[in-house]
């Protein structure tokens, strides 16, 4: 009876570690993918404030033009 109890055990904690595991993987995928969606949005705001800063001075330079 011992023996049996401690197999059960046993395998208890493999399937107790394999999750653990598998939790911490997922965590880490989950980690990754945040960091890309904020490089990803870093990357988009850059964009857009550079293209309003051209706007901006191409909207000054047309204004120097005309007075």
């Amino acid at each position: 009876y011992r023996t049996w109890q401690t197999s059960i055990m046993e395998k208890h904690e493999l399937i107790i570690t394999a999750l653990q595991q598998r939790i911490g993987e997922l965590v880490s995928n989950y980690e990754t993918q945040i960091a890309i969606l904020r490089a990803d949005l870093t990357r988009l705001v850059d964009e857009k404030n550079e293209r309003e800063k051209s706007i901006q001075d191409y909207n000054e330079h047309l204004s120097n033009i005309t007075n």
